[in-house]
């Protein structure tokens, strides 16, 4: 962590009831949507929610609340960094189009700053696990997925992700990849779209996002 974003993230963390009075919810609203959807989906498919990607928790407080209402018990598991991306993994992005503006965002955060969030808005069950999907310990990942949201937006540990995934995902789960659009700094899209290339399938895409069902 930077100096900068050192002074940042104890702002954040010194102002967090003023600046999280709300959940951090990151996703477009088409796409928030679609995860929702998802979540509705897949209630009775077997398997832990995932997100690999979640930032300061806002999507998953928002979308865990909404399972708790719905008497939803699966489990819901955050994988992140909570240190923003991994240095070799961006300087691989940045070869397929993304920009050095980009290196150091989400980098100002915490476990303990997400935590929070999550508390403070209805969701304490939310598991976290803190590593980079590309060198995690793949017995910290539930062995069973119904749906999984992926917002890593970098392109290898997207391609990565979706092979870890896709072994554990349970018939009839889904898998969310968000920033998909075309023409995009976030290289989300050339992940996911390789993945599905090399697995023999056809990419498709919804709200900006990359579809997977099992």
């Amino acid at each position: 962590m930077t100096i900068s974003t050192f002074v940042k993230y104890k702002a954040k963390r010194l102002l967090a009831p003023l600046l999280f009075r709300y959940p951090p919810i990151g996703l477009q609203p088409e796409r928030l949507h679609l995860w929702l959807d998802t979540l509705i989906a897949t209630r009775n498919v077997p398997g832990a929610v995932v997100e690999i990607g979640c930032h300061l928790g806002g999507t998953a407080a928002f979308s865990a609340r909404m399972m708790t209402r719905q008497g939803d018990r699966r489990p819901y598991v955050c994988i992140d960094t909570f240190g923003g991306f991994v240095s070799s993994e961006f300087e691989e992005d940045l070869k397929l189009g993304n920009t050095e503006s980009n290196r150091h965002l989400f980098a100002d955060n915490s476990p303990d700053l997400t935590r929070w969030v999550l508390d403070r808005h209805g969701a304490p069950d939310v598991k976290l696990i803190q590593g980079d999907i590309v060198s995690l310990n793949p017995s910290l990942i539930p062995e069973q997925i119904s749906a999984c949201l992926i917002d890593i937006d970098l392109a290898q540990p997207i391609e990565t992700a979706m092979e870890i995934v896709t072994k554990r995902l349970a018939p009839g789960g889904r898998i969310l990849v968000d920033d998909c659009p075309e023409d995009y700094d976030w290289q989300a899209r050339k992940g996911y779209e390789a993945f599905m290339t090399k697995s023999g399938l056809t990419p498709s895409y919804k709200a900006g996002m990359g579809l997977f069902t099992q």
